[in-house]
């Protein structure tokens, strides 16, 4: 395996902790504040802006590790149709797509972020979380999704044997 592969690797096994983390927090931050609110009639000042925090998280950070896995949803309705060779064309050009949307999400994301940093801005709550921390987390899944996008590209010349 080469050392690409194996950062590409590490950084998907780092994913899927910090995902597994939050995946686990975000249920019981929103009980916690749906019992405070309902059942105590004493919201939370702080848990409906940790759980947007933790679904940037969720959906950012593992958009590479699903191309790595080759796991992401997709219509095969009329790919199923095609040729062996149509298809693994068909999965290149979609990896050469990815790869450029990957590229804008860093490119915008690192401006977003960089914008949020440069103006100092905070989150409007008590909490008043630096907005670069949470904007960060596009940059860097896009930053993901381009790794494992360019791993797929140069690792495999032709599909991968089941693309559904």
């Amino acid at each position: 395996m080469n050392l690409f592969a194996r950062l590409t690797s590490l950084a998907n096994t780092g994913v899927v902790a910090v995902g597994v983390l939050a995946s686990g927090m975000l249920p019981v931050i929103v009980v916690y504040d749906v019992m405070a609110r309902y059942l105590f009639n004493a919201p939370t000042l702080w848990a409906n802006e940790i759980a947007v925090y933790l679904v940037q998280i969720i959906v950012f950070l593992p958009m590479g590790l699903l191309v790595t896995d080759n796991s992401h949803v997709r219509a095969t309705l009329l790919t199923d149709r095609l040729s062996p060779w149509t298809q693994a064309r068909l999965h290149r050009f979609s990896l050469v797509v990815v790869t450029v949307f990957a590229t804008v999400i860093v490119w915008l994301g690192w401006t977003y972020t960089a914008h949020a940093w440069k103006q100092g801005q905070l989150s409007p709550t008590l909490l008043a979380v630096p907005l670069w921390i949470p904007n960060a987390l596009i940059p860097l899944g896009g930053l993901l999704l381009l790794v494992s996008a360019l791993g797929a590209l140069l690792a495999s010349p032709q599909a991968p044997a089941e693309l559904h």
